[in-house]
């Protein structure tokens, strides 16, 4: 499969039933909010530790032909949305709420709400193809679990002995990876794989923190870890070897979101901002495949930040961007093929 980039026209898909009043509209979301998926890597980030000792795979320069169709995602009559995972049947998950404190399940263009039975707060980050989906959970707004919900029921995901515990990418078998804390509010000190009811810990060699975000079919798992310097930076890790793939131009920040089932990874890259009064580490996209790096941005806006969080094995990317005012929104691409 190749890749290829033009000039859009872009094609905006609004799902939401309430797009246009909510893009007139929208607030910036409270400040303090908490979105897990973000904390985790800015905690990461400011810790300071021993330095790493790893292998970094060169990467070539970005192919020039890569064509995306984008669509918005937006939770009806709320202030921000994003969109973190879907799977071969398109269906998409997300959280939505100015604390991000709201999950939901989006099939066709019908929003159902996801809540973990007396949580503060839910999120959602990845479905599989057997509609089997992971997310996270807290009794307050500084508490993190994880959770699976397979149909209607519910169970946790604890880390043995962790405070805090990010369940954040599923594969068809039902593999899980994610990460955990030691303490509250601490950075990440390893990822974990959960198969078959049995942990191992995902730790990239040399890092003050490493978190696994995504697991193929074959196994393969893809991530960020930190370094002593404050970077971040992306990993492969298959068939017990951990291999860094980050963005070229020696940016700061970087991170691999996804790989599927095709080997096809997306992540992103970038160097620290600040916008609204709090900081982000990454502000572009890229597709990764056969060694080549494509860039993108959702064309919204114009956008200051751009995160790609999920892919599915038709090309479908999801994930969220913010604009000048801090407002979250979530968008669906569909990259041709």
């Amino acid at each position: 499969m190749k890749f290829t980039l033009r000039t859009l026209p872009t094609t905006i898909l609004c799902v939401s039933l309430a797009c246009g009043a909510a893009l007139a509209q929208a607030q910036s979301p409270a400040s303090g909010t908490f979105n897990p998926r973000h904390e985790l890597a800015s905690i990461m980030r400011a810790q300071p530790n021993s330095q790493a000792n790893h292998q970094t795979q060169a990467p070539k320069q970005g192919s020039s032909d890569l064509s995306l169709t984008f669509g918005m995602i937006d939770f009806p009559g709320q202030p921000a949305s994003d969109a973190s995972g879907i799977n071969d049947k398109g269906e998409i998950v997300g959280g939505y709420g100015s604390a991000f404190d709201s999950a939901f399940l989006l099939r066709g263009t019908k929003f159902t709400q996801i809540s973990y039975p007396g949580a503060a707060w839910t999120d959602a980050y990845a479905i599989n193809d057997a509609g089997v989906i992971i997310g996270g959970y807290g009794t307050s707004l500084t508490d993190a679990q994880g959770f699976e919900l397979t149909g209607k029921a519910y169970s946790a995901i604890n880390y043995p002995g962790a405070a805090s515990t990010y369940a954040l990418g599923i594969n068809k078998h039902g593999d899980v990876v994610g990460a955990w804390e030691a303490e509250p509010d601490n950075y990440p000190e390893e990822g974990f794989l959960l198969s078959k009811g049995t942990f191992t810990n995902i730790a990239y060699p040399g890092a003050i923190g490493t978190i696994a975000y995504s697991i193929n079919a074959a196994g393969a798992i893809v991530g960020t870890y930190g370094n002593s310097d404050g970077s971040t930076h992306g990993f492969l890790f298959q068939n017990g070897t951990y291999t860094t793939i980050d963005y070229p131009g020696g940016y700061s920040q970087n991170y691999l979101a996804v790989i599927n089932d095709n080997g096809v990874i997306v992540g992103g890259y970038g160097d620290p901002v600040t916008l609204n009064g709090a900081p982000w580490d990454w502000e572009y996209c890229f597709v990764y495949q056969n060694g080549q790096f494509t860039q993108f941005v959702a064309p919204f806006g114009p956008p200051v930040v751009t995160m790609v969080y999920g892919l599915n094995n038709k090309g479908d990317v999801v994930g969220a961007y913010a604009d000048s005012s801090g407002t979250w929104y979530g968008y669906e691409a569909t990259i041709a093929q």
